[in-house]
């Protein structure tokens, strides 16, 4: 489903990364591992379209992504691609379906309400909708941030470091629901992290190491 063909990054003189080559099933759970600075959100960063590659490219089903306008890129990343990050990013003034429907109404979908709710219920959130994020424990912050990531039904979910600033019981919670959802809806997921744990329960751990994978 997704492909990436000898990508290489510098940033100010520094190569970052140095031939990526890497592929990502539909229904799969892949882990990225590496210590600080080894280029594993640099990475998802050009997996998702949020920055380029200076050569190689990335391709979702044979459509070479990296090569597209940045209008084209922009719409692609809509519809096909969801994000998770450490910090929730959530917008403080609205409330939580708000937030979830926010990737759909960009996309002009009339049934976002509709499907907004029923992210929330199937994520343990049924009667928070109206909740704004300052009325939300971190843990149900994140899991609103985990919906908004499914709201357009993506090709894959990439996240970065999700669990970061959870505390231990709603990061085990949080990583059981990626899990969850990959069996439940077939949802597929890339996942940086640091934690082993997580790491560990992936269907696949790469590890980055002087901008190479090496596992």
């Amino acid at each position: 489903m997704l492909k990436a063909e000898n990508i290489h990054k510098s940033y100010n003189g520094l190569n970052v990364l140095k031939g990526i080559d890497l592929s990502i099933d539909k229904e799969e759970v892949v882990s990225i591992v590496g210590t600080s600075g080894a280029g594993k959100s640099t990475l998802l960063h050009i997996l998702g379209t949020l920055d380029v590659p200076d050569e190689g490219k990335v391709l979702f089903d044979d459509v070479e992504v990296s090569s597209l306008n940045q209008k084209k890129m922009a719409l692609f990343r809509n519809e096909r691609i969801g994000f998770i990050f450490q910090f929730h990013n959530l917008f403080p003034e609205f409330t939580a379906i708000e937030n979830v429907c926010i990737p759909a109404l960009i996309r002009g979908d009339s049934d976002a309400d509709k499907r907004a709710r029923h992210l929330l219920e199937i994520l343990g959130l049924s009667g928070r909708e109206e909740h704004k994020p300052s009325e939300l424990s971190g843990g149900e912050q994140q899991r609103v941030s985990v919906a908004r990531a499914l709201i357009n039904e993506p090709s894959v979910v990439f996240a970065d470091e999700p669990s970061g600033n959870l505390d231990s019981q709603s990061a085990d919670d949080l990583h059981q629901l990626f899990f969850d959802l990959r069996n439940k809806i077939g949802q597929t997921f890339v996942i940086v992290t640091h934690n082993m744990e997580l790491a560990g329960m992936a269907d696949r751990k790469l590890e980055i190491k002087d901008g190479i994978i090496t596992t």
